[in-house]
């Protein structure tokens, strides 16, 4: 479960870049430049910058940190863009609904939006250890807006279906997952050819079939 964003990559905007407008428009154009060239050497403005690209990965609930350390070095290759892991956060209690026993991925994301020491980061992308859901289907691996995405843990692994560990399966789909809703964040719908990362996976084997890798078309696009 995805919602595309519309624009594909988006470069640094600057959070207060309104507000140093009207004041240097105060100010003679020659100390305006010197200025703004003070207020942008700012560490504040520093670390927008260095973020302004870059992928931030956040554990909502406990996530095995083994994890989280390989689907950030996969992702490095995959994007070809930095990526940073954040702060732990709280289990999702919020989330839970009694009645399905899942938890609601569009209340998980809304979440990680709000926390005020992502802003800087390009995209993030959401690993939780509970199934998800959205109002009209059954589960759904993840969901993603324009700029946060969310990916469930839990059925991806085959102890969740009675059958033996496979830990190199379980990074693979987890991989997988997590490129295609981070590639719905940079604008990519879904795909029409079955073996492309952004296909819609409908049953995990449609996640096994596709795997990580983009599709020509879905490569341009992404470029």
């Amino acid at each position: 479960m995805s919602i595309p964003c519309a624009t594909m990559r988006k470069q640094w905007s600057g959070i207060t870049g309104l507000k140093i407008k009207r004041a240097l428009s105060r100010i003679p154009f020659g100390l305006s430049l010197l200025a703004l060239s003070l207020l942008l050497n700012t560490p504040i403005f520093a670390q927008e910058r260095a973020h302004a690209m870059d992928i931030l990965l956040v554990a909502v609930g406990e996530v095995d940190r083994t994890i989280i350390e390989q689907l950030k070095n996969d992702l490095n290759k995959a994007f070809n863009k930095d990526v940073t892991i954040g702060k732990e956060m709280p289990e999702p209690h919020y989330a839970f609904n009694k009645k399905r026993n899942q938890y609601l991925s569009t209340a998980i994301l809304n979440t990680l939006m709000k926390q005020k020491e992502h802003a800087s980061f390009e995209k993030i992308l959401g690993l939780v250890e509970h199934d998800l859901y959205v109002p009209g289907l059954n589960f759904v691996f993840g969901e993603a807006s324009q700029k946060v995405a969310v990916i469930s843990l839990t059925r991806l692994r085959q102890e969740f279906y009675h059958l033996p560990e496979d830990r190199n399966l379980f990074h693979r789909r987890a991989l997988t997952e997590a490129v295609h809703e981070l590639g719905h964040t940079y604008g990519l719908p879904h795909c029409k050819n079955p073996h492309c990362v952004m296909f819609f996976s409908n049953t995990l084997m449609d996640t096994d079939r596709k795997g990580a890798e983009f599709c020509p078309e879905c490569k341009r696009k992404f470029r």
